[in-house]
Parts: structure tokens; C-alpha cells; sequence
């Protein structure tokens, strides 16, 4: 049987709401992980192409290396702003809540 909601007007579940939030924060840092692990393949790859062939490193290869890492990190403070977003949202919506039983209490 499910347990009843504080108040029945909202349009949302709490526990989802968490869920959602925690999963954003930890896919921010599994995305993070990823591009990093991808760059430093890459660039592995690179030297050691370079070093077997005998030709120098191309350098464009940081600029595409650090690009990626670049856009790695914006997906990274994206997923958090959105998961930590989420738990602000929650708490002013809690806030208001008690604010307004505060106030009904006292009239």
C-alpha cells in the first residue's frame, strides 16, 4: 500500500524528484570520466603513431583534444547545475509550504 503525500496538491513525486536529481549528478560525472578517458586515448594514440612512424606530433591535435575536453566539462556543469537545480527547487517549494502553515497558524 502506498503511504499518503503530505499535501495532495502537488504535481510531482518528492522521491522522484531526488531520484532524478541524484541520477543527472552522477551521468555529469560518468560524461566527465568518458571525455577524459577519450582524450587520453587519443592523444596515447597520437604519440605513439608519432613515435613508431618517426614524424613529429601534429598539433592540431590539441586543439581538437582540448575541445573535446572543453565540451566535456560544459555536458559535466550542465548535469550538475540541472541536478543540484532540481534539490533548490524542491527546497523552495518546501519553504513556501511551511511558511504558509506557519501563517495559518498564527491568524
Amino acid at each position: 500500500m502506498k503511504t499518503p503525500m503530505g499535501f495532495m496538491g502537488t504535481y510531482f513525486d518528492r522521491d522522484v524528484i531526488l531520484r532524478l536529481g541524484r541520477f543527472a549528478r552522477f551521468t555529469a560525472w560518468a560524461a566527465l570520466v568518458v571525455y577524459g578517458l577519450e582524450a587520453g586515448y587519443n592523444v596515447f594514440q597520437s604519440f605513439s603513431n608519432a613515435i613508431s612512424g618517426g614524424y613529429p606530433v601534429d598539433s592540431y591535435l590539441l586543439v581538437t583534444t582540448l575541445s573535446r575536453l572543453f565540451q566535456g566539462v560544459v555536458i559535466f556543469v550542465f548535469l550538475n547545475v540541472c541536478g543540484y537545480g532540481l534539490l533548490i527547487l524542491l527546497d523552495i517549494e518546501d519553504n513556501t509550504r511551511r511558511a504558509s502553515r506557519i501563517g495559518k497558524k498564527e491568524d
